[in-house]
């Protein structure tokens, strides 16, 4: 249905996508995978017509397509859904669905019942329940991609893009977007599935193509001798292995101690202690409570009741500030809208809570501050042409590290980690494993909130679970299984 040949894209010198073919066929799922800066972001921007190539062809049903712009990408039945959400908070989940396309009366007028009527047909086809005149802002992750996926429907799109879909969903959330794929699928969609996390590929996908450094690896039918192992190689290519092995690190004294921490509708009586070079891993499915803990202690966010110790003394923590004050870190899981400024390069992202280490007298020393971004750059690999690279031109696991190095150079001794791996590639997940875990061997205490749970297995000591606002059990890390979390979590 879609196909693409030889598509090649420039930024500058830098060389994005390098002769790409790629096809999805009607009623299948093609998985689009490979590390962070591999170009997929860049070939689904130019066939969802937010880029135009410098050389190659689009072809839908065979024939060679100039797709130009997203608006011409729409009418031409190829729509995406993005991983951060694409809805106006504001409007109502049918003005969403049709925004700009409302159905209007003999007077110019939109028609307002006939908009909800055609809304509420659409979702019923996903058989999805949700009030068409409920607002987008009150919905969650998972609820405001079935709309991004019913107003695609709404255009008649019969290729549909889906760009990470899984980074802000938990598990029963997730089933139920897989549902909705295999039902399109069965309508003989072409659905573009791109993800980090190749056990949501193998799942539900029909074949996977590789990208590496903007050149296709190959299309693979999964399955068979295609496991994920054979992926992550066609991927990272050699002189790569994975860190996910457990380490031991020495547990020191309590650093953090939470008591009784309550806020209405979000928490209630959560307890929870880390001790130097430990990692306590904080699982629970998306909306269980963990982000707002994390937010909580970082003072982003205000609590009824409840107390924290900090290195066994009481502190009182009102804004970030304080925070950071008392030796705490907070990796935010939207890197895009709380933890980095895009605008900015991104080693004034990397230097703005410590900006007091490069000045004397008010003054800003901008060779120290230099020095030390490029020895955090380099520390975690970041790649990137140097400091003055816009935060908003880094890949998305770039942008993760970049986000862990504003906190490496401050006094930190307690990291509040929020999903510190969604939406980055395996090699990046695997560094940023090892760093956390070099973090707690140099005497850290690290919260890691998550909703992956084989990620909680493997780094946590021990693990606290979140069913709805509460701790619902704590288990030991090297004993616990998925099963285990999956049970209190549910």
């Amino acid at each position: 249905m879609l196909e693409t040949f030889q598509i090649t894209k420039h930024f500058g010198a830098t060389r994005a996508l390098d002769g790409i073919d790629f096809s999805v066929r009607p009623g299948e799922i093609h998985a689009l995978v490979g590390q962070n800066g591999a170009g997929k972001s860049t070939l689904v921007k130019i066939v969802s017509g937010a880029l135009s190539p410098n050389a190659g062809t689009v072809r839908l049903d065979g024939v060679p397509v100039d797709i130009g712009s997203p608006h011409n990408a729409l009418r031409l039945g190829i729509s995406i859904v993005h991983q951060h959400s694409g809805l106006v908070p504001s409007l109502t989940v049918a003005e969403n669905m049709f925004l700009g396309r409302m159905p209007t009366t003999k007077m110019g007028l939109v028609d307002w019942e006939r908009l909800r009527l055609e809304a509420t047909a659409l979702l019923a086809r996903l058989d999805f329940q949700v009030d068409p005149n409920r607002l987008a802002e009150s919905l969650d992750a998972a609820s405001q991609q079935v709309i991004e996926i019913a107003r695609a429907l709404s255009i008649s799109a019969r290729v549909l893009i889906l760009d990470e879909p899984s980074a802000v969903l938990g598990t029963s959330e997730l089933e139920r977007l897989f549902d909705i794929l295999r039902k399109l699928r069965a309508e003989g969609k072409a659905i573009v599935f791109v993800s980090h996390r190749l056990g949501e590929v193998f799942a539900i996908c029909d074949r996977a193509t590789v990208l590496r450094d903007g050149r296709s690896v190959g299309t693979y039918v999964l399955g068979g001798t295609v496991d994920a192992a054979y992926l992550i190689h066609e991927m990272v290519g050699q002189g790569w292995e994975d860190s996910a092995a457990r380490s031991a690190s020495a547990i020191g004294h309590e650093l953090l101690r939470v008591e009784m921490l309550s806020r209405t509708k979000a928490f209630e009586g959560v307890n929870l202690n880390i001790r130097s070079g430990e990692i306590v891993g904080l699982a629970g499915l998306v909306g269980s409570g963990r982000t707002d803990i994390c937010k909580a202690i970082f003072g982003a966010l205000k609590f009824d009741r409840g107390g924290i110790v900090v290195k066994g003394r009481p502190v009182r923590i009102q804004d970030p500030i304080d925070a950071v004050k008392h030796g705490i870190a907070f990796l935010p899981k939207d890197r895009h809208g709380e933890s980095l400024i895009l605008s900015l390069p991104l080693g004034w992202n990397v230097t703005l809570p410590v900006l007091d280490q490069f000045t004397s007298a008010g003054v800003l020393s901008h060779s120290r501050e230099r020095q030390h971004v490029e020895s955090l750059v380099r520390r975690l690999g970041v790649r990137a042409t140097g400091p003055r690279q816009p935060a908003s031109s880094l890949s998305g696991g770039n942008q993760q590290k970049v986000a862990l190095a504003k906190w490496l150079g401050t006094q930190a001794s307690i990291f509040l980690l929020d999903e510190p791996t969604a939406g980055v590639d395996v090699a990046a997940k695997s560094q940023i494993h090892a760093l956390v875990r070099e973090l707690a061997r140099r005497g850290a205490a690290v919260l890691l909130s998550s909703s992956e749970v084989p990620e909680i297995l493997a780094m946590s000591s021990r693990i606290l679970v979140m069913n709805k606002g509460r701790v619902a059990g704590c288990l030991e890390g090297e004993s616990a299984t998925e099963r285990d979390i999956l049970e209190l979590a549910t």
